[in-house]
């Protein structure tokens, strides 16, 4: 296997321990060294975590600002009792902005969704070459 050196940093591989050459990190670590590989995915977990997280916020936000603005729309109320039976207490409100939310969260995911750092690392924790 070529290329085992890795850096944490960037994802970089390299022939040679040392610094990093793409990022210029400190030092890169054996990945054939099976706790180097658990560290990787552990990384990769982390990232992407962390990615999710904003976007769930973010689909949160963005729901209830829709919700929010639509009821400044002038005759939003009155179609309330038209169009569809108000619940009370804006039930139908939360719901609406349940499922916008959720419609915003998959298409975020879908769009912005997590790019691993270690793309050569598959399931079993296993360096992949190209």
């Amino acid at each position: 296997m070529t290329n085992t050196w890795v850096c944490l940093d960037c994802g970089g591989r390299q022939d040679a321990a040392g610094a990093c050459r793409a990022c210029n990190a400190d030092e890169v670590l054996d990945a054939r060294k099976e706790d180097v590989r658990g560290l990787m995915a552990d990384v990769d977990l982390r990232l992407g975590d962390r990615r999710e997280a904003r976007i769930r916020w973010t689909a949160v936000v963005i729901a209830i600002a829709i919700i929010v603005v639509a009821w400044m729309v002038p005759g939003y109320w009155s179609l309330r009792g038209v169009i569809y039976p108000g619940l009370p207490f804006l039930v139908d409100q939360w719901a609406f902005m349940a499922i916008l939310g959720l419609g915003i969260l998959k298409l975020g995911e879908r769009v912005f969704g997590h790019q691993k750092r270690f793309p050569y690392l598959n399931e079993q924790q296993q360096i992949v070459e190209p």
